[in-house]
């Protein structure tokens, strides 16, 4: 919990988002924070008063108007990977709430909670408490998260 406390566990998300971009690699710092929301009252998404927030992102595969990265966040906001990619322009596949500029799309009745979109919890690491060796625990992506190499392979 203290290293949980102190930011100190590493994360790493796999997604499918939309688009092809130019960069390889990107740091998004987009500020996060409550914008109004028609069910709910208000939602987290992209807000330049909004709280700081960073993901850093690593393209692995381009496909065809869509491309696979790992994502790593240094900030813990609600939806934060949603939101940054879609600031970066580029939502997550089938994801029916955040779009283009990580806010809520126009007239939408999509709630935070509903699915659609393609994000995986690939990685968790840290340091043993007892040991002090550090941990890394692995959850293998769903097929269409693999590389297309090895989703073929299956």
């Amino acid at each position: 919990m203290r290293q949980w406390s102190a930011k100190k566990i590493g994360k790493r998300y796999r997604a499918l988002a939309g688009g092809l971009p130019a960069w390889d690699e990107m740091t998004i710092s987009t500020p996060i924070g409550l914008v109004p929301h028609a069910l709910l009252g208000s939602l987290h998404a992209a807000a330049p008063k909004g709280k700081p927030s960073r993901s850093q992102v690593a393209v692995l595969e381009r496909r065809e108007g869509s491309f696979l990265c790992d994502v790593r966040i240094e900030t813990r906001r609600p939806h934060q990977i949603r939101i940054h990619l879609a600031a970066a322009g580029h939502p997550l596949v089938g994801d029916p709430l955040y779009g283009m500029g990580g806010l809520p799309a126009l007239d939408t009745r999509s709630l935070p909670g509903d699915p659609g979109y393609h994000l995986h919890s690939a990685e968790i690491s840290f340091i043993h408490p007892g040991t002090g060796r550090e941990m890394i625990i692995e959850c293998e992506p769903p097929l269409l998260l693999r590389f297309s190499t090895d989703a073929d392979e299956e």
